[in-house]
């Protein structure tokens, strides 16, 4: 079966679409509310920090795909717009990620840096070196850490919602590097 040729900017805006497509806000309370996550990760700060947390491992899995697929330039082009996906898709938010209010137009430099040396910068070595197994871990670890600081306390998910998550995390993984794979991807 043939790649089909995606020039540069084709490739980044796939890249981009697929970001958007998995880091849907009502998707991802969906999610958590079908990985039986406790209550405590279903609404308010830990709802958002669930969210937060799942945009950080969706933006590693993309990266760490076409670091393995694409040419550097739309690798380094598609990184260059993490500023813009998460403008768009953490927008301030009420209970719920789910719950939108008016987007921002920019996202602030201070918490851009602090999602790529924070959450993002957890993913990626682990994503780049085929650790993804412990990617789980880290997310139950650091969504039981943030929202217990949010919120004053957070038990971790217990086995079985870990399961449920590391199950869909793998599908992620798979589905996003899959599709990546399908794609000869030019260079500028």
């Amino acid at each position: 079966m043939s790649k089909k040729q995606l020039s540069a900017a084709q490739g980044v805006e796939v890249a981009c679409i697929l970001f958007t497509l998995n880091t849907d806000p009502e998707g991802m309370v969906r999610l958590a509310h079908s990985a039986l996550l406790p209550p405590a990760y279903l609404e308010g700060p830990g709802a958002i920090r669930f969210c937060a947390e799942w945009r950080a491992f969706t933006h590693a899995v993309i990266t760490a795909g076409l670091m393995q697929h694409a040419p550097n330039s739309v690798l380094m082009a598609y990184l260059r717009q993490t500023g813009n996906l998460l403008s768009r898709t953490s927008a301030p938010l009420n209970e719920e990620c789910g719950q939108a209010a008016e987007h921002q137009e920019t996202i602030a430099p201070e918490e851009l840096e602090s999602f790529v040396d924070g959450p993002f910068a957890g993913y990626m070595p682990l994503l780049a070196q085929g650790q993804q197994a412990r990617c789980p871990d880290l997310f139950c670890q650091r969504l039981a850490s943030e929202t217990a600081r949010a919120k004053g306390e957070a038990s971790p998910p217990d086995d079985q919602s870990k399961a449920r998550l590391a199950a869909t995390m793998a599908m992620l993984v798979s589905a996003v590097w899959d599709k990546l794979e399908n794609y000869e991807f030019l260079a500028d």
